[in-house]
C-alpha cells in the first residue's frame, strides 16, 4: 500500500499546499482498532441519514460564519454544528449535507460531514488506542463504528479538500480547518491521531481567540482522571483551562457547557460543573443527549433526583425519536434509562427500576447487534444488566433465583454476571456448595467470552466481582478474617475500576460489606463499610441508612441534603 510521505507540520506553514497533497493521498495506512469506552451518544447510522433536513428548535445557537452564496446553507450549517456540540453526529450529518445540497461549491459543509460521519467526535476519555496510548495526547482517527460511518467521514474529507482548491470558496482559516479533519482521517499524513491536535493548535495559533477551534481541543484532550484519587490524566487540565476561558469568552456557546460537564465528570471538583448543568440544559432542550447529560454531574455528586430528572428528560425524548425514525439507534437510550435505573437503586425505589429494565429488555435488537456477543451496550443488554443490578442491590435474592425474574442470558459477559449474581444468593442462603458450583459456572463464562472476543483480558469489573463472590462464600461458611480481607481487596479494586457512567459495578462492595457486618453485629466495621460506599456515591439511600444503623441513629433522621448552591438542607424522612 502506498505510504504518504508528506509531513504535516511542515504543510501547516502553507495550508493551501497541505490541501493539494492531501488529495493525492488518499489512501493512508490502515489504522488501529479503537475501545469504545461508553455508548454515551447515539452512532451516525450505517448510511447517510436522508433528506431534506429542516431546522428544528432547541438544538443550541451557534454561529461558524463559512464562505457561502447561500443564506440557507449557512443556517443549515450552523445548525449542522450545533448538533455536533451535542454528539447528535445523524442529525448533525444531516444538516451539513442541507447545507451541502443548498451550496454544492461550498467546502465547510463537507467538513462538517467529515467532523460527525464516523461518530468519533467525543471526549478523548471515551477514545482509546489498543496499544494504550491515552487519548488526550493521541487522539485515534475514528471510532469502532460501522465502516460505512468512518468511509463517508473520509470521503467527505476528500470532497472539502477538493473544494476549498478553488479560488474565493475558503478562507484562510476554513482551510485550516478542512486541514485538521483532513488529518484526522488520514489524508496526507502517517499520523492522523497526533496531526489532528497539530492541526486545532495550528487554528488557534492563526486566529487564538477562535472559540470553535478552542472547543475542539478542549474536547479531544479530555483524558479524565485516575480512579479512585481523582488525580487528572495527561491532558484533562489543559483541557479544563481552555473550558475555563471559553466559559468567560463564550459563555452562551451549548458545547462549552456540554464539554464542562464531560471535562469535569470523574474529577475532584465535579460540583463545579453544576452551573452548566443547569445552562446546557437551557439552551439544549431538543437533544436527547443535552438533556441527558447534566444527570452525570448531578448522580456522582449526590443530587439523585436532579440526574433521575435529567435521565427522564432525555428518555421521553428518545422515545419520540425512536417512533419517528426506524434507524434512530438504540444505544444511548438504553445508556440513559440504564442510568436512571441507576439513580432510582440509590433513591431506593425498587419497583421503578424493574419496570423500566424490562422496557429496555423488550427493545429488539439489530442483526448487527445480535452478531456481537459482546455487544454489552444494546438496548436490551443494558436492560438485563439493569435488571440485574436493581435485584442485587435490593437483595432480593430470590427473585435473582427465579429464571422467570431474573432470565438466564444468551451472551457470555452477561451470564457471567447472572453466574455471579446467583452465587451470591445462594451464599445469602448459606448454602457454599451451590454458591461454589455458580462461581465455577461464572469461570466457564468468562472463559467463552475470552473464545468469542478473542480477548485475552478479562472485563476489570467481573474479576471484580468474582473476588467478592469468593468474599461471600467464605462469610457464608463462617470464615469471617478470611472474608473480611477478600472484601476489602475487591472493595480497593472495584474504587479502582476505571471512570465510566453508569457505573460498571452492580452496587458498592463496601455496601455488601457494611450489610454482613451489621448481621455479625461488627456495628465498627460495618460503619467503616458504608462511610466508604458514600464516599464513592454521596447520599446513596442504602448506605445511609446501613450508616445510621451501624451508628445507633433512630431511622427518621436523615443526613443532609446538598442544595444547589453546595449548602446542607434538611432532608426530612422519605420512604
Amino acid at each position: 500500500m502506498f505510504k504518504p510521505r508528506v509531513l504535516f507540520l511542515a504543510i501547516l506553514a502553507c495550508a493551501p499546499a497541505m490541501l493539494d497533497a492531501a488529495s493525492k493521498n488518499a489512501q493512508s495506512a490502515p489504522q488501529p482498532a479503537i475501545a469504545v469506552k461508553d455508548q454515551c451518544a447515539p452512532d451516525p447510522g450505517d448510511a447517510p441519514p436522508p433528506l431534506p433536513a429542516k431546522l428544528l428548535e432547541g438544538q443550541g445557537i451557534v454561529h461558524f460564519p463559512i464562505t457561502t452564496s447561500s443564506g440557507e446553507a449557512q443556517k443549515f450549517f450552523d445548525q449542522g454544528v450545533a448538533q455536533m456540540h451535542s454528539f447528535w453526529a445523524r442529525e448533525a450529518e444531516r444538516s451539513f449535507l442541507q447545507a451541502a445540497a443548498l451550496d454544492p461549491a461550498a467546502p465547510m459543509p463537507w467538513w462538517g460531514v467529515a467532523m460527525v460521519a464516523a461518530g468519533d467526535y467525543r471526549p478523548g476519555f471515551q477514545l482509546e488506542f489498543v496499544n494504550g496510548v491515552p487519548a488526550g495526547k493521541a487522539p485515534p482517527p475514528n471510532f469502532l463504528v460501522p465502516e460505512a460511518g468512518a468511509k463517508r467521514a473520509r470521503d467527505a474529507a476528500d470532497r472539502a479538500v477538493e473544494l476549498s482548491k478553488t479560488a474565493g470558496k475558503a478562507s484562510d482559516l476554513e482551510k485550516l480547518y478542512i486541514a485538521a479533519v483532513a488529518a484526522r482521517r488520514g489524508i496526507g499524513t502517517e499520523t492522523p491521531a497526533a496531526d489532528y491536535v497539530r492541526g486545532l493548535r495550528a487554528i488557534l495559533a492563526f486566529a487564538p481567540n477562535e472559540v470553535e477551534a478552542k472547543s475542539y481541543l478542549a474536547l479531544i484532550l479530555e483524558s479524565g482522571f485516575t480512579t479512585p484519587d481523582k488525580k487528572p490524566r495527561e491532558g484533562s487540565m489543559e483541557a479544563v483551562a481552555l473550558l475555563k476561558e471559553l466559559l468567560a469568552a463564550a459563555p452562551n456557546h451549548p458545547g462549552v457547557h456540554h464539554y464542562v460537564i464531560h471535562g469535569w465528570e470523574g474529577s475532584a471538583f465535579a460540583s463545579d460543573a453544576w452551573p452548566s448543568c443547569k445552562r446546557y440544559a437551557e439552551l439544549v432542550t431538543n437533544i436527547p443527549h443535552a438533556v441527558h447529560m447534566p444527570g452525570h454531574i448531578y448522580a456522582q455528586t449526590g443530587r439523585w433526583e436532579d440526574a433521575r430528572a435529567a435521565f427522564e428528560a432525555a428518555a421521553k425524548l428518545e422515545r419520540a425519536d425512536m417512533a419517528e425514525d426506524s434507524l434512530y439507534g438504540t444505544g444511548h437510550h438504553g445508556h440513559n434509562v440504564h442510568f436512571e435505573i441507576v439513580t432510582l437503586n440509590f433513591e431506593g425505589q425498587y419497583q421503578k427500576s424493574i419496570d423500566l429494565a424490562h422496557e429496555l429488555m423488550a427493545i429488539p435488537e439489530t442483526p448487527r447487534q445480535k452478531s456481537d456477543p459482546d455487544g454489552w451496550f444494546t438496548a436490551d443488554r443494558q436492560g438485563w444488566m439493569g435488571l440485574m443490578r436493581t435485584q442485587v442491590t435490593f437483595e432480593n435474592w430470590e427473585a435473582i433465583l427465579d429464571s422467570s425474574q431474573l432470565p438466564p442470558p444468551s451472551t457470555p459477559r452477561e451470564l457471567a454476571w447472572y453466574r455471579w449474581a446467583r452465587s451470591l444468593a445462594y451464599s445469602h442462603k448459606n448454602n457454599s456448595r451451590l454458591a461454589k458450583e455458580e462461581l465455577g459456572d461464572m469461570d466457564k463464562a468468562l472463559k467463552e467470552w475470552r473464545t468469542v472476543t478473542k480477548k485475552k483480558d478479562l472485563p476489570p469489573s467481573l474479576m471484580v466481582a468474582r473476588k467478592e463472590a469468593e468474599a461471600q462464600i467464605a462469610f457464608a461458611q463462617g470464615r469471617d478474617r478470611d472474608a473480611w480481607k477478600l472484601f476489602d481487596q475487591a472493595s480497593t479494586d472495584e474504587r479502582a475500576l476505571r471512570y465510566q457512567e453508569p457505573p460498571s459495578y452492580p452496587r458498592p462492595v463496601a455496601q455488601a460489606a457494611g450489610a454482613l457486618a451489621l448481621e455479625r453485629k461488627q456495628n465498627q466495621r460495618a460503619a467503616k463499610y458504608f462511610e466508604i460506599a458514600l464516599e464513592q456515591y454521596p447520599r446513596s439511600r442504602r448506605a445511609e441508612q446501613g450508616l445510621r444503623a451501624a451508628q445507633g441513629v433512630p431511622e427518621g433522621l436523615h443526613t443532609a441534603a446538598v442544595s444547589e448552591s453546595g449548602e446542607p438542607v434538611e432532608s426530612g424522612a422519605k420512604e
